[in-house]
């Protein structure tokens, strides 16, 4: 990719980090686009990262930060500064925020680096970017990004589209995962338990969520094939091989092979719901028949009223009152990130 011309674009309401600063030029201009999650945007830690991102700003380097307490305000811009020819694209968050910038990136040239300070962080696992060293994250991104060449990898993303009687399509991309069935209800129960600390919540949830849940029937259909009735726990599609904050649900699954991974566990005990996620956890997975993961490239799955969808952490369903139809189609090479 070539150098990008800086129009010194400044929109409402959005930082120019570089305007505060001088710098050598060299005529190679760069405009980054720096998108902070909410909490990463607030008190100490905001101006952290603030000083850290304004040691690298230049008259070469312009990074636009847009305020982050209004989160789709923060999109707006974020939307309006790419269209204006933005050359990267940088985040401060974990899968919900990785979810945002692949609706906005998807199918252009404009890569992403991801500097992971989420609760989960499974793209960040699956991709191998460093989950506990934020600001030598950062500060190898902005030093890339200072270079006269971008190192960038593509890999693969989740063209998502549900539909149901009587209601518009809904489409998305996904990252990572798209979750149907007990680890979306497991999701939504963690989402709802914000007073309970990150690393402790989807236990608890899982906890929570067991004594009430019972096999769903599925209606599953893989690469145009007859569709397949499944009562099951579980339907997980992913590009990436974890869910859940770490769980290794599909260890094979990788973001650049091309295909996607399909699991699905069969009906389980409540003790067998209990112990599947530690199981999968210590790598057991030959312990665990219930559970099956084929690759493919598109996939129909019929979901019952009721059932919650997610992907990459976010709920897209919440459980409809009618059946609905998910379809994720595998696009390969769809977003690039930064190396």
């Amino acid at each position: 990719m070539g150098p990008h011309r800086s129009k010194n674009h400044q929109l409402g309401g959005a930082v120019n980090v570089a305007e505060t600063l001088g710098g050598r030029f060299t005529g190679q201009h760069r405009t980054v686009l720096v998108l902070l999650n909410p909490a990463a945007g607030q008190g100490r830690h905001a101006a952290r990262i603030q000083r850290h991102l304004a040691e690298y700003a230049s008259p070469d380097l312009k990074l636009i930060v847009p305020d982050p307490t209004d989160h789709q305000e923060q999109l707006r811009q974020a939307h309006e500064i790419i269209g204006a020819g933005a050359d990267a694209v940088v985040i401060f968050g974990g899968d919900g925020m990785v979810h945002a910038a692949v609706q906005l990136l998807a199918g252009t040239q404009v890569p992403l680096g991801v500097v992971p300070t989420g609760t989960g962080n499974d793209f960040a696992r699956g991709a191998g970017i460093a989950r506990r060293a934020t600001i030598k994250t950062l500060r190898n991104l902005l030093h890339h990004l200072g270079q006269p060449e971008l190192a960038t990898a593509e890999v693969d993303a989740l063209r998502v589209r549900i539909t149901a009687a009587g209601q518009p399509p809904q489409e998305c991309w996904a990252a990572n995962s798209v979750n149907i069935g007990f680890d979306a209800r497991v999701n939504q129960r963690a989402n709802q338990l914000r007073a309970v600390p990150g690393p402790l919540r989807y236990l608890t949830a899982l906890a929570q969520t067991v004594p009430s849940f019972r096999p769903i029937p599925f209606s599953i259909t893989v690469d145009g094939e007859n569709a397949e009735r499944r009562d099951s726990a579980l339907v997980c599609l992913q590009n990436g091989p974890f869910i859940g904050g770490g769980i290794p649900l599909a260890p094979g699954a990788r973001a650049d092979d091309g295909l996607l991974d399909l699991s699905v566990v069969q009906p389980l005990s409540r003790p067998g719901l209990v112990a599947l996620f530690p199981l999968l956890m210590l790598r057991g997975h030959s312990m665990l028949r219930p559970l099956k993961t084929d690759q493919h490239q598109r996939v129909l799955v019929d979901v019952p009223p009721q059932v919650p969808i997610y992907a990459d952490g976010d709920e897209l369903v919440a459980g409809a009152d009618r059946q609905c139809q998910v379809e994720v189609l595998l696009q390969p090479r769809a977003l690039r990130l930064l190396g």
